[in-house]
């Protein structure tokens, strides 16, 4: 079953005889967006960067910082802890479930963004102003092109550099304010070292971090051009159950325990979003 109708069979239906991506249930509020600026109360975190339309930084030095540092949420170094980094992926497709992340969650929680989604710019800034940190997640090319479907917009091994780097800044364009991407489905693209040198280099020319989200494979070192990465390393929903999900976030926390830290991420679906 393809990605998006596994995910959102209600809403999306793949026609595979001619590639076109129909939306069967579509409706206008479907993506969340905020009419009345007054409804969406809500502050900045510290650290997190202005939003857009404010006036520019008061100093050069503070507007040539990267955006990983310019749009990123501030934490306690200091604090010796274990860290659980959580991304929430895949946000924008509906309204409800983008809607229960944004508000819900914990400012701590990052949120992924789909360039698939409609009218983007309302979502992320009142992700912002709810302090929390923003991805792009980017599609790319999976290792199983049979059962997992990354759409059309996505990054692939075959396509030459020139396209793989105007698509990659389309996919850019979609949102603002993110401190980086993380890979989408994307293990044989992003174990490619061809494939991933242009994407390296846009998100260092950008000041961008990149998360890697390996589904079934971890993925070899690739010359990052000084780009921060890091790994996800556990799937908190994986399988859809209660039992499951609790499993996962033992197992996050066991190993943030060990190591210092552990970045997890998970879907919008509703049980995920209560636990």
């Amino acid at each position: 079953m393809g990605y998006f109708a596994r995910l959102f069979l209600p809403l999306f239906v793949v026609i595979a005889a001619t590639g076109v991506w129909l939306i069967a249930d579509y409706e206008q509020d479907t993506v969340f967006a905020i009419a009345d600026p007054d409804d969406a109360p809500g502050a900045l975190a510290p650290g997190a960067g202005p939003l857009p339309g404010t006036p520019p930084a008061a100093t050069p030095a503070a507007a040539e910082r990267p955006a990983r540092e310019r749009f990123a949420r501030a934490f306690d170094h200091k604090d010796a802890r274990g860290r659980v980094a959580v991304i929430i992926t895949g946000l924008g497709l509906t309204r409800d479930a983008s809607f229960r992340a944004i508000e819900d969650l914990a400012p701590e929680v990052t949120l992924a963004f789909s360039p698939y989604a409609d009218n983007l710019a309302p979502l992320v800034q009142r992700a912002r102003e709810r302090g929390h940190e923003i991805l792009l997640a980017v599609p790319m090319e999976p290792a199983d092109v049979k059962h997992r479907d990354a759409g059309p917009a996505a990054l692939i091994v075959s396509h030459p550099e020139a396209a793989t780097r105007q698509r990659f800044n389309w996919l850019l364009g979609r949102i603002h304010s993110n401190v980086g991407i993380v890979g989408d489905l994307g293990d044989r693209f992003a174990r490619d070292a061809v494939a991933m040198k242009p994407l390296f280099e846009e998100l260092a020319a950008k000041g961008m971090l990149y998360v890697a989200n390996p589904m079934e494979a971890a993925e070899p070192a690739t010359p990052a051009n000084g780009v921060p990465m890091a790994a996800v390393r556990v799937w908190l929903d994986r399988e859809l159950s209660a039992g499951a999900i609790e499993r996962e976030f033992a197992e996050a926390e066991a190993h943030a325990k060990r190591a210092g830290s552990v970045v997890v991420i998970a879907r919008p679906y509703p049980a995920t979003l209560a636990r």
